[in-house]
């Protein structure tokens, strides 16, 4: 089970992992690339800066040795025309000229220098010129490279969400098929019955045959009936999501009158029903639902267990509700556990004949579920079974464990 539940997990998320460990390395090698990409610009500017030094500084040296200032302005204000910034600097550090109405140096241009004579020639240009097409390309490759990684998760999500279907297809179909196949062995058995009573029931058979064969007749019936309404009622079930008529419910009074109403007949034929409830202690939901659940238990214990004694009990465990039916019967093996509340599952198969359809336990699941809860089966010690339904608490629930009264 472990095996299979590991292989259906790599089936499903395998496809996705990959496509987000891809989109993560592909993000990884854009910033390496983009960073690379970045470096190389600036440096190609620094190039470019340097020959362009070399040819202001040829321009300027007539003009420096001559003291030409307005050919010098000349030649600065074309470079700051070209967006350069030229600067002009003496041996000893004075500064000469400077075309841009920014004393010093700034952080945010890229600088070269050419030697001239007694003089240093310095261009500049901002650093935010040089970059605007990078960025600009990198804006497009992160645009691309964002398109392109969500086009592939989006391909990999419908395709997960087309598998979630196709399985779950798959699955209502094997429970359609299973469930056909299950009813109609149900259906068979009590039908044959009836037929063969049908076929020996004629006027030349005797008196205690004839009585014999109508009741025959008459538990089968019986026995359909309760087949056809089990399904009924769990087909409707299984068509609502919550329960109707949600109101909040005693569940001492619930489990007191469920008590009551078994101990009559439980008596008469040597069981002894008993019950254990702390006060104030209620759930949210359909009572008529709920006290059939706990019913479909306690006739489950007095049917099948061969106990002689059977406990309803509810009690309060952290933020939820457990309602319980315990038997020291002859108990349920292990192996049969974990399907004890599929339909029409049956834990010994000479059971067949004692009235059950099969369906009981189903529907206390399904209650349970309706109710934000759950049902499970524990072993009782020394023998027997507990069968817990568990629910969510109503509102501030107080379960007194002092205040406990049974009954029998």
């Amino acid at each position: 089970m472990r095996r299979v539940a590991r292989s259906s997990f790599l089936r499903d998320f395998a496809a996705p992992a990959i496509s987000a460990l891809a989109f993560v390395l592909l993000v990884a090698v854009f910033v390496r690339e983009a960073s690379s990409f970045r470096r190389a610009v600036v440096g190609w500017a620094e190039r470019d800066l340097e020959e362009r030094a070399s040819m202001v500084a040829s321009s300027l040296r007539e003009p420096l040795d001559t003291g030409d200032f307005q050919a010098i302005h000349s030649i600065g204000s074309k470079c700051e025309e070209e967006g350069l910034r030229m600067t002009v600097f003496s041996l000893r550090g004075g500064l000469v000229f400077d075309s841009s109405s920014r004393p010093g140096m700034h952080p945010d241009e890229i600088y070269a220098s050419a030697p001239l004579g007694g003089h240093t020639v310095r261009i500049g240009i901002p650093r935010s010129r040089v970059l605007a097409p990078f960025r600009r390309a990198r804006l497009s490759f992160a645009l691309a490279a964002f398109a392109g990684g969500a086009g592939v998760m989006l391909v990999f999500f419908f395709s997960y969400r087309q598998r979630v279907r196709i399985r779950e297809l798959a699955r209502l179909e094997k429970f359609r098929s299973e469930f056909i196949a299950d009813f109609s062995h149900e259906l068979k058995t009590p039908l044959t019955g009836i037929i063969g009573a049908a076929d020996l029931l004629d006027d030349d058979a005797p008196p205690d045959v004839r009585r014999r064969l109508v009741a025959m007749m008459r538990g089968e019936s019986k026995r359909l009936d309760a087949l056809a309404r089990g399904i009924i009622d769990l087909a409707k079930l299984e068509r609502s999501d919550a329960p109707h008529g949600v109101e909040r419910v005693d569940l001492r009074g619930l489990v007191k009158e469920t008590a009551e109403r078994f101990e009559v007949g439980a008596s008469e034929k040597g069981v002894e029903v008993s019950w254990e409830c702390g006060d104030e202690l209620s759930v949210e939901g359909d009572r008529g639902l709920l006290e059939r659940a706990v019913s479909n238990l306690v006739v489950n214990a007095l049917r099948h267990s061969g106990s002689r004694t059977v406990r309803i009990a509810a009690e309060r465990k952290g933020r939820r509700v457990e309602v319980s039916v315990e038997d020291h019967g002859r108990g349920i093996p292990s192996e049969h556990a974990s399907r004890v509340f599929e339909r029409f599952y049956r834990v010994d198969s000479s059971r067949e004949g004692t009235g059950g359809s099969g369906l009981g336990l189903a529907i206390v699941k399904r209650i349970a579920e309706m109710h934000g809860g759950s049902a499970a089966l524990e072993a009782s010690h020394p023998s027997g079974c507990r069968f817990i339904i568990s629910l969510p608490v109503s509102g501030d629930v107080r379960s007194s464990g002092a205040n406990v009264r049974p009954t029998h």
